[in-house]
């Protein structure tokens, strides 16, 4: 079996310069580039020869002012390295369209002097650019979101990002957080939602990648009122085994729509009141007839809320008109069960207790059957037909 090799071969410059990496090799003692590949100009736009050209100058007409310093110290801590030392370093250098380009060099030692001293140094360069514009980008974002984002590590209790001060929500500056210190939420925390928490985070170690714990707690706001926070969180980071280690929450102040509701819900409140006390007085009206005889028409069912409202107006009737007969017209209703049937006899029993005497009017034929079939005890009462035949033995009794 024969095999073919290829008898091509590449010197060391062809492989530098096939690199896709910006690879350079800069020379201390004579303060210049001594060595770029052609990578430079994809980076910085400028030729080999242009760069080499600026000799001792490249770093103060394209690295940015406020970088120069750290590449000093950086150039200083090279010429102190051992052979098998690396250093990385990031900083800006200007495009030669005019823009700012965002690099990041690992840089070794390559050359010394024949005392040992360094001589050159070789880095690779690896443009940052895109990254730190789509880095900024986001940090923007949670910088300009209306919600506070953070992220919390449960292994160190703490949280290690925040896009703005909790402070800013609450109306305390950085210091006074800090001075606060582990005892924020026990200090801040409203006690009955602090009594929650262990139970929210047992939640949150629960959950999946894709879930959302939500929870509403309250925080003391430094002028003594409680502010409603509402906070959605999802697992960020994972430890080894899998466990929550870091979760991110997006917290957004709720209160004013807290007080709304609460507004709303009194509101409503007070409607279902006075509907209720409309609705009583429509369904159990009292009808003075005379100075000491009232009537009470009831139409449609009763059941037993309105069988207690009856009472109760029976009663209150009674007591406020020193009524001595109170007539209970049931011509309107039309079915009468074991439940209307106690409801009269309870009313008529309490009425009585009262002075008072009940009559019923009213009674059908069908539901005088009916009465009598249930086994109905009517003898503490007085029943009369008609109304009309009911107010007549009222007024003349």
């Amino acid at each position: 079996m024969s095999s073919s090799h290829s008898n091509a071969s590449f010197s060391a410059q062809d492989i530098l310069d096939r690199c896709p990496n910006l690879i350079y090799i800069y020379d201390l003692v004579e303060q210049r580039n001594a060595y770029a590949n052609r990578e430079i100009a994809t980076v910085l736009g400028y030729s080999v020869a242009e760069i080499q050209a600026m000799g001792a100058t490249i770093f103060i007409e394209l690295v940015h002012p406020d970088d120069l310093p750290a590449i000093g110290v950086h150039q200083q801590r090279i010429a102190a390295a051992s052979d098998d030392d690396t250093y990385t370093i990031e900083y800006r250098m200007r495009h030669k369209a005019g823009d700012w380009r965002w690099l990041v060099s690992r840089d070794a030692v390559f050359s010394r002097t024949p005392t040992g001293s360094v001589q050159q140094y070789i880095g690779v360069v690896d443009d940052q650019t895109e990254k730190r514009a789509t880095l900024e980008w986001a940090q923007r974002a949670l910088q300009l979101n209306p919600m506070l984002v953070y992220v919390y590590d449960l292994i160190e209790q703490r949280n290690i990002y925040a896009n703005a001060e909790l402070g800013q929500v609450l109306g305390f500056d950085t210091d006074e957080l800090q001075a606060m210190g582990a005892q924020m939420l026990s200090q801040l925390m409203h006690p009955d939602d602090l009594a929650e928490l262990p139970n929210t985070q047992q939640r949150i170690a629960a959950a999946g990648d894709e879930d959302t714990v939500g929870t509403t707690y309250r925080m003391r706001h430094k002028n003594g009122s409680w502010v409603w926070l509402q906070d959605n969180v999802r697992v960020f980071v994972r430890s080894a085994n899998g466990a929550v280690r870091q979760y991110l929450g997006a917290i957004q102040d709720v209160t004013f729509r807290k007080q709304e509701q609460e507004e709303r819900d009194q509101l409503q409140a007070q409607v279902i009141s006075a509907q209720q006390a409309a609705l009583r007085e429509l369904s159990t009206p009292l009808i003075p007839v005379s100075d000491n005889v009232l009537v009470m028409p009831l139409i449609g069912t009763i059941d037993s809320q309105r069988a207690q409202m009856v009472m109760e107006s029976l009663l209150e009737g009674v007591a406020e008109n020193n009524a001595s007969t109170v007539i209970l017209d049931i011509t309107g209703v039309q079915v009468v069960d074991t439940q209307v049937a106690s409801a009269l006899i309870r009313s008529a029993q309490a009425v009585k207790l009262l002075g008072a005497t009940v009559i019923i009017t009213g009674i059908r034929p069908e539901v005088a059957q009916t009465l009598v079939h249930l086994g109905a005890d009517l003898s503490s009462m007085v029943t009369r037909g008609t109304l009309q035949s009911g107010i007549a033995y009222a007024l003349n009794s």
